[in-house]
């Protein structure tokens, strides 16, 4: 029989019996069914820093307990098992005959590189954030001179609901042909990606509208949407999705409960076929640990079976010259969002753009970001 091995991390002040406390677990869950989950190994420490008992403990799950989607998956591993107390999910193991009905994402990070025909660097993108209520005229303009100043890719962001001054089809219509000429004049493809919202019947209506348009990636805040919806949208459509996971840290931060943060992203976020996940930049952030960005970046590439990488899209406030230690630290397969930081620069949009594009050629160049500033005089000039 072939099984998903998951290991979880069980914690108490008071010493106890793992194996027994996981098979009463099991029974209460299970009942008798015929395919019972086992527990296949144990491991109990005491931590003396933190002065409690912890054990490690994997169980097998038959895979003729799930069905081929997220759904089954988070409630079987994680929704049920985890509930009692101190228990968290740090490791998954799934059999290959099984990740075999999971598409996963549909272009990946090589699908997207390709997309925007840049394959020597990171990706430069910019989130336009200021967008509720914002005019038809406003909005051309601010697409327009982040298209001029050379962004890689230009999103939405997720706050963006009140577009009754400019409804979805038009401003997909408005930024495809924007995005479509300045790609034929650079002779680099510029990606414009929409934030989605509403039920799955509108943002299904909306992905196939924006596809007929010729937009091809979608941003998306998954907390609201769920998993499911997010497995479905990449299955249905030959598009790529922008995923904002939008879980407040400590669902998969705190060290006794929750996911630890490789899994989530790293195998669940993959199976349900996000293109690129937004992880939060560790040097303006403090809450997030610096290691644990680079790990579920690491999480988010590494070889996964048969399932495409994912992006890691390094977002927050980045200024300048933290594009060298995110390049130092995290590589080439990614996205630097550096969200509206570029609309800040004195001198306009398309200067502020054009000055992170040159930042991002002088690291991989190897150029010190004093040498860039002689370059690009304009590297200097944001309020920041």
């Amino acid at each position: 029989m072939n099984y998903i091995e998951a290991t979880y991390l069980l914690s108490s002040e008071k010493k106890f019996d793992p194996e027994i406390k996981i098979k009463d677990y099991i029974k209460k869950i299970f009942g008798d069914i015929k395919h019972l989950p086992e527990v296949a190994d144990v491991d109990s420490f005491y931590d003396s820093d933190l002065k409690i008992h912890k054990a490690l403990v994997k169980i097998k799950y038959p895979v003729i307990l799930f069905r081929h989607d997220m759904s089954s998956v988070l409630s079987i591993l994680y929704g049920e098992i985890v509930i009692p107390e101190n228990i968290k999910l740090i490791n998954l193991d799934f059999h290959p005959a099984f990740l075999d009905h999971f598409k996963g994402p549909s272009f990946g990070v090589k699908g997207i590189k390709d997309a925007v025909g840049i394959h020597h660097r990171p990706l430069i993108a910019g989130t336009l954030v200021a967008l509720n209520g914002i005019s038809r005229e406003k909005f051309k303009d601010i697409v327009t001179l982040s298209a001029e100043g050379g962004l890689d890719i230009i999103r939405e962001s997720e706050i963006f609901f009140d577009d009754a001054m400019i409804p979805f089809e038009e401003r997909v219509k408005i930024a495809s042909d924007i995005v479509s000429e300045f790609s034929q004049k650079s002779g680099k493809n510029i990606l414009y990606s929409p934030f989605i919202t509403g039920s799955i019947t509108e943002i299904t209506e909306k992905v196939s509208m924006g596809i007929e348009q010729g937009i091809h990636l979608f941003t998306l805040n998954l907390f609201p949407l769920g998993f499911e919806n997010l497995q479905f949208l990449s299955d249905t459509f030959r598009a790529g999705f922008i995923v904002n996971p939008g879980y407040p840290p400590f669902f998969f931060e705190n060290d006794l409960f929750g996911i630890q943060p490789t899994v989530f992203y790293g195998r669940f976020l993959r199976m349900a076929g996000a293109d690129l996940v937004i992880i939060p930049s560790p040097y303006r952030n403090k809450t997030t640990p610096h290691h644990r960005s680079v790990e579920v970046a690491s999480s988010l590439t590494e070889h996964f079976e048969d399932i495409k990488p994912s992006m890691p899209v390094i977002y927050g406030d980045i200024k300048p010259k933290d594009v060298y230690s995110i390049f130092t630290d995290f590589g080439n397969q990614i996205v630097i969002d550096i969200k509206d930081a570029f609309t800040r620069h004195k001198k306009g949009i398309k200067e502020g753009a054009k000055a992170y594009m040159d930042i991002i050629e002088c690291v991989v160049s190897g150029s010190s970001f004093e040498e860039c500033k002689i370059i690009n005089p304009d590297i200097s000039d944001f309020d920041l």
